[in-house]
């Protein structure tokens, strides 16, 4: 046996290069080192100059050994080294995970589907692995059981098999429990929450993300905290614009608020910023609008400390079109004119349209029609630099009913009172001041 080795070492040397370029695009396993890759039942004997002073294998060769017993090996051969060594519950998984079906092409139907391809290095992994996992378990090695079941799980959401992934983060999760390991069991539950962000699954990762949070606060976990913290805040965020979508109003005002307590115990003022702004839209929507006032605020308040003029732009908009609701037109007036200063600074062409109309029309509503022709002058020009075929039509309308208006009272006089004039202005187009 161990000159059949001497011989299959040198051939082997040549092959494993070519083998592993054998398929392009096809992710690597995670590396596993030289300890754990080579459980002591598995090693083969090995010639005398393979050996070290103390009789033990060199490192190379324990590597060239692995690879030797391996090469040639089917996925059937390793599932019966997993059986002979006790550990049923590694077949099955190793067996469920191996004979996984590719995605069906275009050409092949569902039926036709083959089993996916995995390389001699990753079938070594994943056997390895999973054999390592469930020893440790037997013996209670609570860690080394958790970390084999963990590598797992992410080198599944790298492939991406997003449901083989889960299946092993909750075995992370069923294992930290045997020994209520609680911060291993928020991260475990952390990452079956991101697992289900990719999937799109927002409302199960949100139950994820709270389980989580909860756990990370009550084992005193702050960097779990804030991290669960974190990602339950964009959750609650996605949610409560997809009630939006749908106009359950009061449903996305409830999903807001949960984002706003959220982001502060993340300690991210940026997200903090945004949910303060989210749910004062929200709120103004629902009619509460002093509540939307004060939450303006604080996002405007964000905002300053930290230099963000896109930002101190949107909240001063918002306060405007709040104070507006409330009857307050003075202070619409000073947000909209600090708006359209800010938006100027940072070069934000529609935030600047925007303020430029809204000033104008409640200048027009004033009565100060030469100040709202004016600045509607200023939204019609800033419209045509944007591009915006819609907004410049608007625009132009918008401007040619307030020039309209403002001339109203003097064309009322003139029926009344000059009809001399009425007439070289219905036929010559004369000017009405003239």
């Amino acid at each position: 046996m161990a000159e059949e080795n001497e011989e299959a070492a040198p051939l082997l040397e040549e092959e494993a290069p070519a083998a592993s370029h054998a398929e392009e695009g096809q992710l690597e396993a995670p590396h596993v080192s030289e300890e754990q890759s080579i459980p002591p039942e598995e090693e083969v004997k090995t010639s005398p100059s393979g050996t070290q002073k103390d009789g033990t294998q060199k490192p190379e060769q324990k590597a060239d050994d692995r690879l030797i017993k391996v090469k040639g090996l089917d996925k059937q051969q390793l599932c019966i080294d997993l059986l002979m060594v006790g550990c049923v519950q590694s077949f099955v998984d190793f067996f469920y995970i191996t004979h996984r079906k590719a995605a069906p092409t275009e050409q092949a139907s569902e039926t036709e589907a083959k089993d996916v391809f995995i390389p001699e290095e990753t079938l070594v992994f994943l056997k390895e692995t999973l054999e390592q996992a469930e020893s440790a378990r037997r013996t209670r090695s609570y860690l080394q059981c958790f970390e084999s079941y963990n590598s797992l799980a992410e080198y599944f959401e790298k492939v991406p098999d997003l449901k083989s992934a889960m299946y092993f983060y909750q075995r992370c999760a069923d294992v930290a429990a045997e020994v209520d390991a609680w911060e291993s069991i928020s991260k475990a539950n952390l990452n079956l929450g991101s697992c289900e962000e990719q999937a799109g699954n927002w409302q199960s990762a949100m139950q994820y993300h709270e389980k989580a949070l909860q756990i990370a606060t009550s084992a005193d976990s702050l960097p779990l905290q804030i991290k669960a913290a974190s990602r339950l805040t964009v959750v609650c965020q996605v949610l409560a614009e997809q009630c939006e979508k749908e106009s359950r109003d009061s449903d996305a005002t409830a999903l807001y608020e949960r984002c706003l307590s959220c982001a502060q115990l993340s300690k991210d003022a940026t997200l903090e910023g945004t949910a303060c702004h989210k749910l004062g839209l929200s709120k103004h929507k629902t009619g509460n609008f002093e509540p939307a006032i004060d939450l303006q605020k604080q996002y405007l308040e964000i905002c300053r400390m930290h230099d963000d003029r896109v930002g101190e732009s949107a909240a001063r908009a918002a306060l405007a079109h709040a104070y507006e609701a409330t009857g307050n037109t003075q202070e619409a007036i000073k947000q909209l004119e600090n708006l359209l200063n800010v938006a100027s600074e940072a070069g934000e062409l529609k935030a600047q349209a925007g303020a430029c109309l809204n000033l104008g029309i409640l200048y027009n509503g004033r009565g100060d029609h030469e100040k709202s022709v004016e600045l509607l002058e200023q939204h019609f020009d800033l419209a045509r630099q944007i591009g915006d075929r819609r907004l410049i039509d608007s625009a132009r309308v918008v401007l040619g009913m307030v020039r309209g208006n403002g001339k109203l009272k003097s064309y009322i006089d003139l029926v009344n009172n000059d009809l001399d004039k009425l007439l070289k202005w219905k036929s010559k187009r004369a000017t009405l001041d003239a």
